[in-house]
């Protein structure tokens, strides 16, 4: 028996791997009609008008999570309302332009497992939920490589630091001034603050008004700094001033500077990060560079990051430098540049990342700029350097770089903007960095201005719903895996749960239940959608597996469906964990109005035995019990369907009172395809249980019904 909650396909455009093909239904009737079923309204779409009750499922201290902090995706903006009144929570943000807003939940709850409990089942006006939890870091400035102190050709730049800059002459920045100096691009900075008094980076017109995203309130340009030197060091490294006598220069010296403070000094959380680089696109940020990392993966930001990108917008993230081939933060997105560190002899720096998921390599070792020593006081601190080390060094490199190329050519996507930093730069000599390159400004530069652009990358939205009502599923991981080319077998990492960015798309890309990718490189990819959502459910992490051939400009979208049961889960009259296999453990629907099945509400399960996180396995069949609330004198009616939408099941239905005795028994119906139709008027009013069997031996894969229940 296969106790696995996987699932099937329905994408034309996806040659999909088999999928264990389950055994014939023990019952056997004459080939049901063809149903159609989209009439009907999901039970989805009536839980974002009524929530559910509290329970102990979302109070603290399980799973050793003790954050309140929940950030709800939401589709309409009035169910934020409704959950925070009903959860007793504190409106704390909203971001209209991704649909984020976060809440403070009371101090007895669990963001973690509210975000779970949210996802356990669809609901109107939501997208996702998730805890505000994401841990980044700055990343400790690293010793030098050996081979980075063993400096090469020095810069020609005229002030009298430069010639202690040897990664300028490396990517030959001191040869492109008469081309581009980056003038007129700005540069988010997230980052810690940045001296915004320092002599080498204060100017007129130098630095804009940025944003400091603990507190929400602007930086402006005549604001001392606040706290931290890291970012002084990515500020200068991407655009030190040349040329004014003091100091030295950054690759884009005449780049404007735009503050975006993530870090105060600690981090200020994933919502308050999406905030910051919304922000910056919104004020005009034509590059945002990502000097920090850490934390894994997060929809909150992953979500910025392809804001940013549908605006045109260039995301820079360094590697990371943790001596080996992981990757974390902004930079490993898909779309985005993710850049690794070089030392002066063009071999990796030892303690930077390595990996396919690196696009290009840039100086990151002993690189003398702006690195302030924040322990000074003004005015020495305003005029103190300092050598800058890491794949911190890296990214800001390359978004110098980025500037340059948006001077020459203001209308480069991205896509194209990696695509010519990677293809012009020079082989790296470390082996275990075969075939890839380290930035050559000068040659990117030159390519732009012969006309030299490359087709632009193409964008996929995988689209993953249930099967048996046609409700998207959150919290699903897909993968595209490239088949071909320089990244070939690494994975691009997205999960469904994306809404649709306002403006962002010329197709008409569903609004929920969705993974997209930005900014993918064009060719044969493979597809795999890992679930159903196994951040929530749990279970083998079985796959369905399909190809895709992405193509240059074109926004495609795939569609897959899933076997899931949104209802298993359940709690008891005294809050106990467990899956609703009896009257006891029935998933409680009483809350809903019994005006919202006047026309028949539809609504489906699964027959499965295992997977579920909140819940332990049951042992021998799968029975699913819902309850509802009847008044007197109502019919509360079920028809139950598996065999006719090409289910292994055949699906009984009886109803039982409260006492979990049964009150009426499910006939079938040949002529409408039903599996089981029961009905049943409530002499009194109460609440009455609603029995799902399975008549077949087959669970698992396959093994998955529809109901429509009507209460008139």
């Amino acid at each position: 028996m296969n106790r696995r909650l996987v699932f099937g396909a329905l994408s034309a455009a996806l040659l999909l791997a088999g999928c264990n093909t389950a055994s014939t239904p023990q019952t056997t009737t004459a080939t049901p009609p063809k149903l159609d079923l989209s009439s009907y309204r999901t039970l989805g779409s009536a839980l974002g008008q009524t929530l559910p009750p509290v329970s102990s499922m979302l109070k603290t201290g399980q799973e050793g999570d003790s954050s309140q902090e929940l950030v709800i995706a939401y589709q309409d903006r009035a169910f934020v309302d409704r959950l925070a009144a009903h959860l007793s929570a504190r409106v704390g943000g909203d971001l209209p332009q991704l649909g984020l807003a976060l809440l403070a939940l009371p101090e007895q709850y669990s963001a973690k497992r509210a975000a779970a409990a949210l996802s356990l089942s669809p609901h109107s006006g939501l997208r996702f939920a998730e805890a505000n939890n994401y841990d980044a870091k700055l990343p400790e400035i690293p010793q030098s490589s050996e081979a980075g102190s063993k400096l090469s050709a020095q810069a020609t730049d005229p002030d009298p630091l430069s010639i202690k800059q040897w990664w300028i002459a490396q990517v030959s920045a001191d040869k492109v001034r008469d081309l581009a100096t980056g003038k007129g691009v700005i540069v988010g900075v997230v980052d810690d603050d940045f001296d915004r008094q320092h002599e080498d980076l204060k100017a007129a017109g130098k630095i804009v008004t940025g944003i400091d995203t603990s507190t929400g309130k602007e930086l402006t340009p005549d604001m001392p700094l606040t706290n931290g030197a890291h970012g002084s060091g990515s500020a200068g490294t991407i655009a030190e001033r040349l040329g004014n006598g003091v100091g030295g220069a950054g690759i884009a010296p005449d780049a404007i500077l735009m503050p975006v403070r993530i870090f105060s000094p600690g981090f200020s959380g994933s919502f308050n990060v999406a905030r910051g680089l919304v922000y910056a696109v919104d004020h005009g940020a034509q590059v945002l560079n990502n000097s920090w990392g850490g934390g894994g993966y997060t929809q909150i930001i992953k979500e910025a990051v392809d804001y940013a990108l549908s605006k045109n917008v260039v995301v820079v993230g360094s590697a990371g430098n943790d001596y080996r081939a992981q990757m974390s933060g902004p930079g490993a997105y898909t779309g985005a540049i993710n850049v690794g560190a070089s030392a002066g002899d063009d071999m990796k720096a030892n303690f930077s990342n390595i990996g396919l998921r690196n696009d290009i390599y840039a100086p990151g070792d002993n690189g003398l700029t702006t690195y302030i020593n924040a322990g000074l006081k003004s005015p020495e601190r305003e005029q103190s350097y300092g050598l800058f080390n890491g794949t911190s060094m890296a990214a800001p490199v390359i978004s110098g770089a980025a500037a340059l190329l948006l001077e020459v050519n203001p209308k480069l996507t991205p896509y194209q903007v990696k695509k010519i930093l990677a293809a012009t730069g020079d082989p790296m000599k470390d082996p275990r960095t075969q075939g890839f390159n380290r930035v050559n400004v000068l040659k990117a530069v030159q390519a732009v201005k012969a006309g030299q652009i490359p087709a632009d990358g193409g964008s996929v939205e995988v689209v993953v719903v249930d099967k048996a009502e046609a409700s998207p599923i959150t919290g699903t991981d897909v993968n595209l895996v490239p088949l071909d080319g320089q990244n070939r077998g690494m994975p691009y990492l997205g999960r469904t749960g994306n809404g649709r960015l306002a403006a962002s798309l010329p197709g008409a890309f569903d609004p929920s239940g969705a993974a997209r990718f930005f900014g993918v490189e064009p060719g044969r990819y493979r597809v795999t959608v890992a679930g159903p959502s196994v951040n929530v459910f749990g279970g083998t992490r079985d796959n369905i597996v399909g190809e895709i051939n992405v193509q240059s400009g074109k926004n495609q979208q795939l569609s897959y469906t899933h076997q899931v049961d949104f209802y298993e889960y359940s709690q008891d009259a005294k809050g106990n964990d467990g899956r609703n296999n009896t009257p006891a453990l029935a998933t409680d629907l009483t809350f809903i109005p019994a005006s919202a099945f006047a026309q028949g509400l539809l609504f489906g399960g699964t027959f499965d035995n295992a997977n579920y996180v909140y819940a332990p396995p049951t042992t021998g069949k799968d029975v699913d019990h819902l309850k509802f609330a009847v008044g007197a004198g109502q019919t509360l009616t079920v028809e139950a369907l598996a065999r006719a939408l090409g289910s292994s099941a055949v699906v009984q239905a009886d109803l039982l009172d409260a006492s979990g005795a049964v009150v009426a028994t499910g006939k079938p119906s040949a002529a409408t395809g039903r599996d089981s139709v029961v009905s049943f008027k409530a002499p009194a009013k109460g609440n009455y249980i609603v029995r799902f069997s399975n008549q077949t031996a087959n669970e698992g894969l396959g093994a998955f019904y529809t109901s429509i229940v009507a209460i008139k």
